[in-house]
């Protein structure tokens, strides 16, 4: 076992045990102690990866019993959740795309029609590594699009060209993949497991707050999107001085579309079923147009209250499983599989959908223990600082915390501390959390911030150094990015400006 590992088993152990044998602090209930020595095991042993992190998700199920902070089913119902069964069923759907080659045919149709300099071959990069990101995990849309990329720079390399140009253009387009992918991921629910993270909490801790749903997170990310994924690419193109064009990009772009001849009727199937999906989801609730209502299909069918996103999700998991390809055996003339079959659903990641889960259990705990409460009324920030500048130091702490610990972890950890906060200084908890939740998709530094970065630094064609140079003024110029959007755009969105709402108190 590496000595990391070792160091982190055993100090989370160490300070899990000298947590409970300390005394509890006045106005901290015991039950609140035992559930942030829990917190504090399971943070160092996500941060260090002592044990496998979905096997880390899984201590609240044996320790909240055992120490009495929950009981068994009412922590088990977390890994349950609504949003966990979205998230999987967003997998699942993704799978689909891979198996029929539709994500890859998506990606060479957006970069075959954006030009062939190099300023728009990284940007075309960048779009349908965005695009696709939204709906497919990060990791997976990264490691489909590095084959790409490297065909790309070794066309470079064909042409002549010197090996100082290649080898800036190479970077270049190897970072913005990785960081496409993260940015991309902001724009939906589902792009991004800290996403699921926060609509899920927020039942969690405030059951009368009501669903985050689809269309109003989208109205939130993809403006984040839209204003960040323009930067990103100016910022590249200008920071290893990319201009000029080669021949032979668009020729080999359309190579691989050619070799991947028309589409076939599974991936027209999968196509359709996947814009359904979307439909599904931004029409399921009511949308109000000034004075003008259109009515969602759950009211409609008279069962809104009823039906989740994760209705819709599943339903097409369901069609996926019945559906058939429409592709005959040449010999039999029968009907060769389904479009998805349960050995491709069991390839899914199903380690996130529990990290989730486990993320979902803390938060009930911090908010069944009082432990929120007594953390919160203790950080008096905002007693001190604008709100403006409260936000700014939320979304810069969780940079820096998501650039050396995973994501997921770090918004399973601080999104219910951050609700808190805001609710002691009568603030609406959206305020931080919203901010925050995007700030853990915010890794442009080490390989360990985020996998789409360790995917591009174990392709060899990035190094470290490189990274952290490249990544670190772009950080910088995310926590602004993020902070203005929060501000500006999620305040309006959500109505956080009215205050602390009915609900949260």
């Amino acid at each position: 076992m590496e000595k990391r590992k070792v160091i982190g088993l055993y100090l989370g152990l160490i300070i899990f045990i000298t947590i409970l044998l300390l005394p509890t602090p006045d106005g901290m209930l015991p039950e609140a102690k035992r559930a942030a020595a829990v917190t504090l095991l399971m943070s160092i042993w996500w941060i260090t990866e002592a044990i496998p992190i979905s096997a880390t998700a899984f201590l609240p199920m044996i320790l909240f019993p055992l120490l009495g902070i929950l009981d068994a089913g009412s922590t088990a119902v977390n890994y349950g959740h609504n949003y966990v069964l979205m998230l999987l069923a967003g997998f699942i759907i993704a799978k689909a795309f891979e198996i029929h080659n539709l994500h890859r045919r998506t990606a060479l149709t957006i970069i075959k029609y954006l030009g062939t300099s190099r300023q728009l071959i990284i940007l075309s990069f960048m779009l349908a590594t965005a695009l696709l990101s939204m709906w497919i995990a990060n990791v997976a849309i990264t490691l489909l699009m590095l084959p790409i990329g490297i065909a790309i720079i070794a066309k470079e390399a064909e042409n002549g060209d010197s090996q100082e140009t290649e080898s800036k253009f190479g970077l270049a387009l190897m970072l913005s993949i990785a960081y496409s992918a993260s940015i991309g991921g902001i724009g939906t629910l589902i792009g991004t497991p800290p996403n699921m993270i926060f609509a899920g909490m927020i039942k969690t801790l405030y059951p009368e707050a009501g669903d985050i749903s689809f269309v109003q997170w989208m109205m939130v990310g993809i403006p984040l999107v839209i204003i960040f994924l323009p930067i990103t690419w100016l910022y590249l193109v200008k920071y290893f001085r990319i201009k000029g064009s080669f021949s032979g990009s668009k020729e080999l772009i359309e190579d691989e579309l050619h070799n991947m001849g028309p589409m076939t009727k599974a991936e027209k199937r999968v196509l359709i079923i996947f814009i359904l999906t979307g439909l599904g989801w931004i029409f399921r609730k009511d949308i109000q147009l000034g004075s003008f209502t259109i009515s969602g299909w759950a009211s409609m069918l008279g069962v809104a209250e009823y039906v989740h996103d994760s209705t819709v999700a599943l339903f097409s998991v369901i069609l996926m499983f019945i559906i058939p390809t429409g592709e005959k055996n040449s010999k039999s003339g029968k009907q060769l599989t389904h479009l998805l079959n349960w050995k491709d659903a069991e390839n899914v990641p199903w380690g996130v959908v529990m990290i989730v889960g486990g993320g979902y259990a803390i938060a009930k705990g911090f908010a069944n223990t009082g432990l929120a409460e007594f953390i919160a009324t203790r950080i008096t920030i905002f007693d001190i600082l604008p709100i403006f500048l409260v936000v700014l130091v939320v979304v810069f702490f969780m940079t820096l915390l998501t650039e050396i610990n995973s994501n997921t972890a770090t918004a399973n950890t601080f999104l219910p501390i951050l609700a808190t906060m805001a609710v002691a200084a009568s603030a609406h908890p959206f305020l931080l959390m919203i901010p925050g939740t995007i700030a853990c998709s915010c890794s442009f530094l080490l390989p360990s911030g985020t996998g789409t970065n360790a995917v591009i630094f174990g392709s060899g064609r990035v190094t470290i150094p490189e990274m952290f140079k490249c990544g670190l003024f772009l950080s910088i110029i995310g926590i602004f990015v993020v902070t203005l959007v929060g501000y500006l755009i999620a305040i309006p969105v959500f109505g956080i400006a009215e205050g602390l709402p009915s609900w949260a108190h």
